[in-house]
């Protein structure tokens, strides 16, 4: 059986309602976290298979559209391994990337990047690594020097294994460079450069915006023609052509992922959100803004972030409605 077979909802129906469910159905696999490159092949296939198919598809993501509109109002929330990076081929990359780039484009019935964030992009599923939802990866690039992938997070390795370059294409990583005799390591993230020689730091990059954390030692950040160096406890952002000045953080609250826990002080409740749909399939979406203003401190541990859902509605009495794809909407 080919592969675009195996990976296809089933369903007994042959008729429109029959294509209206299996449309439904891969919208919950590709919320699901765990979609593949496979996935997004077979789905181009059958949207292909008659009109009928592509429209039923483009029909069951005006809810995501619609849902995207409501998240992105202002002030609305929007297993480890360790590995040792193998050489590998830039034409992989670009080959993988660019097919699914052009297949998902040609078909109509995708976006680039998906509404509400809920699949990967292209450039995400072609990466040399890349993490699921609420996974976590260790990955040791050279000597000395270690990367920890949190949750959706992807990266490449750039140039040979072991010369210390690589990408964060999206998401969120801890470094560690433990010696002063290596060379070090340097990030891509965002249109903007990391460096460092001995240090711990985290780097984080998405929705156009990176922020970095400097843990121990010091970090050297260029941006936009501009630069900057970091030492410990401090972070910087940089977006759309502007790179930030340096703000004092508890680089422990922010590295609270690695042992398994969402610290926030004081963080309005919109953010919290954001964060914990990171961990989770499908999407929460906070549709009242004064809710999302309030301010909170809460420790969420990963393995339960839903219980943010419980917490919500019993201490604000908010209204919360669940929908397929693990979508809740708190009002």
């Amino acid at each position: 059986m080919a592969e675009a077979e195996k990976n296809a909802p089933m369903t007994d129906a042959s008729g429109p309602q029959g294509i209206e469910y299996e449309a439904q159905q891969w919208l919950v696999r590709l919320t699901s976290g765990h979609a593949t490159a496979a996935d997004a092949q077979a789905l181009t296939e059958w949207c292909a298979r008659s009109p009928l198919h592509a429209r039923a598809f483009a029909e069951a993501n005006l809810l995501w559209d619609r849902l995207g509109k409501v998240a992105q109002r202002p002030g609305v929330a929007s297993g480890s391994e360790r590995l040792v990076a193998p050489r590998r081929l830039p034409s992989r990359r670009w080959f993988l990337g660019g097919a699914m780039a052009a297949s998902l484009a040609g078909a109509g019935y995708l976006v680039v990047r998906p509404p509400l964030q809920l699949w990967p992009s292209p450039r995400e599923f072609a990466a040399d690594y890349r993490t699921r939802t609420a996974e976590r990866r260790s990955i040791a690039v050279s000597d000395g020097v270690t990367i920890e992938l949190n949750t959706r997070s992807s990266l490449n390795v750039l140039g040979d294994a072991g010369a210390g370059r690589v990408e964060l294409v999206s998401g969120e990583a801890a470094i560690s460079v433990s010696t002063r005799d290596h060379a070090g390591v340097s990030i891509d993230a965002g249109g903007g450069l990391v460096r460092a020689s001995d240090a711990n730091f985290n780097l984080r990059c998405e929705a156009g915006r990176s922020v970095v954390t400097c843990h121990r030692g010091a970090l050297a950040i260029t941006y936009a023609g501009r630069s900057a160096d970091l030492g410990a406890g401090r972070q910087i952002a940089y977006a759309d052509g502007a790179l930030g000045s340096p703000v004092n953080v508890d680089p422990v609250a922010v590295m609270a992922w690695r042992e398994g826990q969402l610290v926030f002080r004081q963080a309005p409740l919109a953010e919290v959100v954001n964060e914990v749909n990171r961990y989770r399939n499908g999407r929460i979406v906070l549709a009242n803004e004064a809710l999302g203003r309030r301010p909170v401190d809460v420790r969420i541990p990963i393995d339960r972030v839903d219980d943010l859902i419980a917490m919500v509605r019993e201490a604000y009495g908010a209204k919360v409605t669940t929908l397929p794809g693990a979508i809740v909407i708190i009002s």
